[in-house]
């Protein structure tokens, strides 16, 4: 899935974008893309509620889970 977002970066963003789109992040090791993509994602969702606001509207909402009547 991707979901675009228009937001303004700060400089700790634009620093971890470059940093994850460096050619060494790219074509290196999975574990270190992992890490430094969950950093990433832990820097938007404490620092930028308008993104997290933006993604909650984005994804479809989930249905209410059924009841069985043996719950009832």
């Amino acid at each position: 899935m991707k979901l675009f977002l228009d937001f303004d970066p700060c400089n700790e963003c634009k620093e971890m974008i470059q940093q994850l789109s460096s050619t060494d992040l790219v074509f290196g090791d999975e574990v270190k893309r992992k890490t430094e993509s969950a950093k990433f994602m832990r820097h938007l969702t404490y620092n930028h509620p308008e993104v997290v606001q933006a993604v909650m509207q984005e994804l479809p909402k989930q249905k209410e889970k059924e009841e069985f009547d043996f719950f009832k």
